[in-house]
């Protein structure tokens, strides 16, 4: 009877383990500088109108927010938040729910751009104008941009901008910087000096990871089917690939020689085995050469 007590009462807390209820609210922030929506006004309108979306298919009010850095995102404990590619793979903390797709893909295309030529000589010396996310931003220009092949002091200086709209106008419009790193499409006006990989979209994150599976497989399912406009064209099935390979670059890469390898020297198997001309000439010891003759002429 005692076992099957025990049996029970696990089965009911298991059970009530997964019958979590449902929260009365939902919270949804973005942080995504790197993403062109041109206005902060335009970036709240978009997580406003994809709350709106996940409340009417998950039934649960679900209220969005606009965060100027990842650490206020992150001291508001928001439920879900749209995290600038370059901070994800900062950290890959959260349970990743969805890849941002725009201009058709979950990643984009970088280069840097300049206002004094189209040459790498051309900068040196002159201002670099960069979106600060606060997510390990050294590491990306010098690392994963630059692919730590560029010193520290090729620029003059670094001018950090809140998103990519600021961080293009330093160079494009208030020429106070020229040049700058941004997505290959965004940028007009300026000259592309050269390619610098591709670079994720944002990821849409749980970062609770206390809500009931039900809720988030509803969110994960309403952000799929969630075009909306702006920026962000729409979301894919999460795939942590093209972060774990962002992550991987923004580490400082030491470059090595390469030795060329050497010829191979072949020798004829013929050559080896032919007899030298002096083998076979024939010679002769005198025979008194075998006999010593002893002292005083004596023979025994």
């Amino acid at each position: 009877m005692a076992t099957r007590a025990l049996l029970v009462g696990l089965v009911v807390v298991t059970a009530a383990a997964h019958a979590q209820p449902a929260p009365q609210k939902l919270t949804i922030g973005i942080y995504a500088p790197s993403v062109e929506f041109g206005t902060s006004q335009a970036r709240l309108a978009y997580v406003q109108g994809l709350a709106k979306a996940i409340e009417q298919n998950t039934g649960i009010k679900t209220e969005a927010q606009s965060y100027a850095n990842v650490a206020a995102l992150k001291k508001d404990n928001v439920d879900f938040a749209i995290i600038d590619g370059q901070c994800y793979a900062t950290t890959l903390n959260g349970k990743l729910l969805a890849n941002a797709n725009i201009g058709g893909g979950i990643t984009r295309a970088w280069a840097l751009y300049s206002s004094a030529g189209d040459t790498m000589q051309a900068l040196k010396g002159k201002k670099l104008a960069f979106v600060a996310t606060g997510c390990n931003d050294a590491g990306f220009i010098d690392n994963a941009m630059l692919e730590s092949e560029v010193d520290a002091t090729f620029f003059s200086s670094r001018a950090g901008e809140k998103d990519l709209t600021g961080a293009l106008a330093d160079v494009s419009q208030l020429k106070t910087a020229q040049a700058v790193f941004a997505p290959i499409g965004s940028v007009k006006g300026l000259s592309k000096v050269f390619d610098t990989g591709a670079v994720p979209n944002p990821a849409f994150v749980d970062l609770s990871g206390k809500l009931p599976a039900s809720v988030t497989d509803k969110v994960a399912a309403a952000l799929v089917g969630y075009g909306g406009s702006g920026a962000i064209s729409g979301w894919t099935k999460p795939s942590r690939e093209p972060y774990a390979q962002l992550a991987a670059r923004l580490a400082k890469s030491t470059k090595s020689g390469i030795f060329a390898n050497a010829d191979p020297v072949r020798i004829e198997a013929k050559d080896v085995l032919v007899d030298p001309p002096t083998l076979k000439d024939s010679a002769f010891v005198a025979v008194r050469h075998h006999f010593v003759r002893p002292p005083g002429d004596r023979m025994e």
